[in-house]
């Protein structure tokens, strides 16, 4: 991990190395190719497969729904990005706006899971991931997560760089693995916005990389492709309320180990963390923005679990609680009733026993097993869980 980063290999958990632990990054896993191997002046990773034809074709299926870019800005972005690629291969990059025609490279903005097993985090943490060329039909394609703040021309902190990623991620679909060279482009971890995006070349190692597999551009240095003006930038995107919470006050209103990670939520916010140990993000993730369709007046959870017979991930908060299928809600509030509580009663706490196959609802010092088949009174926290019958 110290490789690619960039940092001196020691082999000690330092906290320069946790802090870059915490970095936004690609998803992609980190693989050391033949090259940093043998030589260390080369240190790009290649995947092994690469495009038969010299001019691949790219279409934006979906764009971000909460950025303040443009369509038409994400799509010229999208061309300077190839551009990049292009200028050191002598590859053409052609985008193609009819549905009828399938792209080589197709490009989606998506939340959370987006049919590809491949799933996004929300804010922070990975920020998109690309496929190695071949013959499967998602071959090439570059997915970005819609939760991240994409950015052009904004400071470093304000955001994300749409340019910056997307050079990196199509460094991916067109067959190279992550470097750890120190001006990479494609190290693993965001590194921030990398300027102008008309003046920005490959370094060094990225052009090996890419000469490898595809051989160096016929034409001189100084050609460049023709391309769309962009625009000035948008005005930077507001930052994060004053009133966000800091996990290390602790005081969370609930804390559940939902498919294999852990939430802790505090007011309208929660963050997760990673069966590694690693959070997502170090910032916390705005309730409503994660679990879509949650009314907008709930404002705390409770309790939160994942039933063990489907999946289906439940969230408590006051009287009432919601049924969601991932990330998406399934119908309206029910009140705890259905789960055998008695009318009125609220849910402080909720865990599911792997030993018993019982799930257990807590409030203050009783607990229920749920279901029809309810003892006439609540059994006592004393007795332990293995108590019900």
């Amino acid at each position: 991990m110290q490789r690619f980063a960039g940092l001196p290999e020691t082999g000690v958990l330092d906290p320069v190395t946790v802090a870059t632990m915490h970095k936004p990054r690609c998803s992609l896993p980190d693989v050391l190719g033949v090259a940093g191997l043998v030589r260390r002046r080369r240190r790009y990773a290649l995947s092994g497969s690469m495009w038969k034809q010299r001019t691949l074709t790219w279409r934006v299926r979906s764009f971000p729904q909460s950025s303040q870019l443009s369509p038409d800005t994400v799509r010229i972005l999208m061309s300077y990005a190839f551009a990049v690629w292009g200028v050191e291969s002598g590859m053409t990059f052609q985008e193609v706006d009819s549905r009828d025609q399938e792209p080589d490279i197709l490009i989606d903005f998506a939340r959370a899971y987006h049919q590809d097993s491949y799933p996004f985090d929300g804010l922070g943490g990975t920020l998109a991931h690309a496929f190695f060329p071949g013959e499967h039909p998602i071959s090439g394609d570059t997915h970005f997560d819609d939760e991240e703040t994409w950015t052009f021309g904004a400071k470093d902190g304000e955001g994300t760089d749409l340019f910056a990623v997307a050079v990196h991620e199509f460094g991916h679909a067109l067959g190279l693995g992550h470097s750890s060279a120190p001006n990479s482009i494609m190290r693993p971890f965001y590194q921030g916005p990398v300027g102008d995006p008309d003046k920005f070349r490959l370094s060094q190692d990225d052009r090996e990389g890419l000469q490898q597999l595809y051989g160096k551009a016929p034409q001189t240095p100084n050609d460049k492709p023709t391309r769309k003006p962009l625009a000035s930038p948008p005005p930077p995107p507001p930052a994060l309320p004053p009133d966000s919470p800091d996990r290390c006050d602790g005081n969370f209103d609930a804390i559940a180990n939902i498919r294999g990670e852990t939430f802790f939520f505090k007011g309208p916010w929660f963050w997760r963390l990673q069966p590694s140990g690693q959070l997502v993000s170090p910032r916390p993730a705005r309730l409503h923005r994660f679990w879509e369709g949650l009314p907008a007046q709930v404002r705390v959870v409770q309790a939160a679990y994942a039933r063990p017979q489907d999946g289906r991930i439940l969230l408590f908060s006051g009287p009432q609680f919601w049924v969601f299928r991932d990330r998406q809600l399934e119908g309206a509030a029910r009140p705890p009733t259905e789960l055998g509580l008695p009318p009125g009663e609220e849910v402080d706490a909720v865990f599911s026993w792997p030993l018993n196959g019982k799930t257990y609802l807590i409030r203050g010092q009783r607990y229920w097993p749920p279901g029809p088949l309810l003892p006439a009174r609540p059994e006592s926290l004393g007795g332990g869980p293995s108590g019900p019958r």
